[in-house]
C-alpha cells in the first residue's frame, strides 16, 4: 500500500501549552524552554535519527505548517539541556488493588559510541579507539513494555545492575527471567528481598551452594542444579518456561532496528538521557500497536 509511506506528525497539545518554562526566572531573565519541549524535540531526533540542527529545522517546519507562532529551541540549547533531563519514567501501576504481579525479563547489549564498522573489524581487526556503552533493559514479557532502563560503561557487570533496575519499578513482580550472566549470589539475594521468583539457568559448571557448616542450602538455585542433573538443561528450560526470556532479545532487536546500534551523544550524561528518550519512544510505539502472530493450521 502506498499509505505505508505517508507520514503524519503532530505535537501534543499539552506539550504546546507547556512549551515555555514556567518556573523562576533564570539569571539575566533569559527565555527558557520546558522539559516537555526539550523531550519532545529529542524524541523526534531519536525517532528519525536526526542531528540537532536537523531537529531544529524539523520542528520549525512543523510549527509553520500548524501556523503556530512560538520559538524553537536551538540546536545548542537542545544539546545542553539533554545532559540534565530526566526523560524516562517507569510505567505507573493501575490503582486497582486486584492487579496481578507481572513477569519481567532482563538483558543487556552493547551500543557503540565511536569506532570502526563491523566489516573493517572483520577484515583488518579492531584498534584501540572502539568505545562501547552497555544498555540494560527490563521489560514485561506479556506486553513488551520497558519498565526500567540504565546505560553504563562496559566495565559494569550485568549482575551489578539488578538492584538499581528493580528499585525503579513500582509494579509487583512475580518472576524475573535472565540468562546465565545473572547466576550470582547477589542477584538471588536481591530477588529474595523483593519476593521475586528467579528463573535463571545455572552455569555449566555449577555446584550446590553450601552453608559455612558444609550443609546444602535450601535455595532455588540448588533445586535448579539438581533438576538439571536429573533431566538435562533442555528439559529443565522447557519445564520452567525459560523460553519466555526471548522477549528480552526481542526488545533489544526492536531497539537496534529502530534507533540503530550507535549512540549519537559523546558525554556519558547525554548518552544516558538519549537511552531514556529512546526507551520512552519504544514504549509509545508499543502502545500504538504490536504485530500479532497467529499460528497457521495445517490444511
Amino acid at each position: 500500500m502506498n499509505n505505508r509511506g505517508f507520514v503524519t506528525l503532530w505535537l501534543n497539545e499539552k506539550t504546546l501549552t507547556q512549551w515555555y518554562y514556567q518556573g523562576p526566572r533564570t539569571r539575566g531573565g533569559l527565555l527558557r524552554y520546558s522539559d516537555q519541549c526539550i523531550q519532545a524535540a529529542l524524541a523526534l531526533k531519536a525517532a528519525f535519527r536526526l542531528a540537532f540542527r536537523q531537529t531544529q529545522g524539523l520542528i520549525q517546519s512543523l510549527l509553520a505548517i500548524m501556523k503556530i507562532d512560538i520559538q524553537v529551541p536551538s540546536y545548542s540549547q537542545l544539546c545542553r539541556r539533554q545532559a540534565h533531563l530526566q526523560a524516562f519514567h517507569t510505567p505507573q501501576k493501575p490503582t486497582d488493588n486486584q492487579i496481578k504481579p507481572i513477569h519481567l525479563v532482563v538483558d543487556s547489549t552493547g551500543l557503540k559510541v565511536y569506532g570502526e564498522g563491523e566489516w573493517k573489524v572483520r577484515k583488518h581487526g579492531a584498534d584501540q579507539r572502539r568505545t562501547w556503552r552497555k544498555l540494560h533493559l527490563v521489560a514485561d514479557e506479556a506486553t513488551n513494555t520497558i519498565h526500567a532502563v540504565e546505560l553504563t560503561t562496559h566495565s559494569i557487570s550485568d549482575a551489578e545492575m539488578i538492584k538499581p533496575l528493580l528499585a525503579d519499578i513500582e509494579w509487583p513482580i512475580a518472576k524475573l527471567r535472565a540468562d546465565g550472566a545473572y547466576d550470582q549470589v547477589k542477584v538471588f539475594d536481591e530477588l529474595e528481598k523483593h519476593w521475586i521468583q528467579p528463573v535463571i539457568p545455572p552455569r555449566s559448571n555449577a555446584v550446590i551452594w553450601t552453608s559455612e557448616n558444609g550443609n546444602d542450602l535450601i535455595h532455588p538455585r540448588n533445586e535448579a542444579v539438581r533438576q538439571i542433573r536429573l533431566v538435562g538443561i533442555a528439559a529443565w528450560k522447557q519445564q520452567i518456561g525459560y523460553h519466555r526470556r526471548s522477549k528480552a532479545e526481542t526488545a533489544m532487536f526492536r531497539w537496534k532496528m529502530i534507533f540503530g546500534e550507535r549512540l549519537s551523544a559523546r558525554l556519558v550524561t547525554n548518552q544516558q538521557t538519549e537511552a531514556q528518550i529512546k526507551a520512552t519512544c519504544l514504549n509509545r510505539f508499543t502502545r500504538l500497536g504490536m504485530p500479532k502472530t497467529v499460528k497457521r493450521l495445517p490444511t
